[in-house]
């Protein structure tokens, strides 16, 4: 007879079932970015590892608003209207945004980007535009962005850094998108 005791946990107790269980999210509970601005409070509140991954992987499907300015190649149009009265249509390769980079007292240099349009103080706009983009093409502009390599989600607000680190690792997260 065997001296060890073994339990026997129900498969749906509280203990048993996964946190990280998935489930389907769609564009549509994403779109005006009340969960990611959710998942931000939650992180803020609780900084664990698990609710700063929940955030990230949001982020990595979410759209985000980003102060920048649009400037579009003037050789690069195309014309419409009437002969007497064209209209120039920028030809959309040929837009090119530049997001506002902050610098911070601690010297580094960020992008900032906001979870929801209401987080933006139009103050902080500086007289650019804010541009609805997805978080990945976020991603593609920082590449080129000459010395910045962190973003400030939801900056004067929430003020959540994304050092290299965690800006590398969102981008490595796979999407969680429902594909139907």
């Amino acid at each position: 007879m065997s001296s060890k005791k073994q339990s026997k946990k129900k498969p749906n107790s509280p203990n048993t079932q996964s946190t990280s269980k998935k489930f389907k999210v769609t564009p549509e509970m994403l779109k005006n970015g009340d969960v990611l601005c959710g998942l931000v409070i939650r992180f803020l509140h609780n900084r664990t590892k698990e609710n700063m991954f929940s955030l990230l992987s949001c982020l990595r499907d979410s759209n985000v608003f980003v102060p920048s300015t649009i400037s579009a190649d003037p050789t690069m149009t195309e014309v419409g209207g009437k002969g007497d009265n064209p209209i120039m249509f920028p030809v959309k390769q040929s837009l090119k945004i530049t997001p506002q980079i902050y610098k911070a007292t601690d010297g580094n240099l960020y992008i900032p980007i906001y979870s929801r349009q209401e987080n933006v103080r139009p103050e902080n706009l500086k007289g650019a535009s804010l541009v609805n983009m997805p978080y990945t093409e976020c991603l593609k502009i920082l590449k080129n962005a000459e010395g910045c390599s962190r973003f400030v989600l939801d900056p004067h607000l929430y003020n959540v850094v994304l050092d290299e680190d965690l800006v590398r690792i969102s981008g490595q997260l796979p999407s969680r998108l429902s594909t139907q």
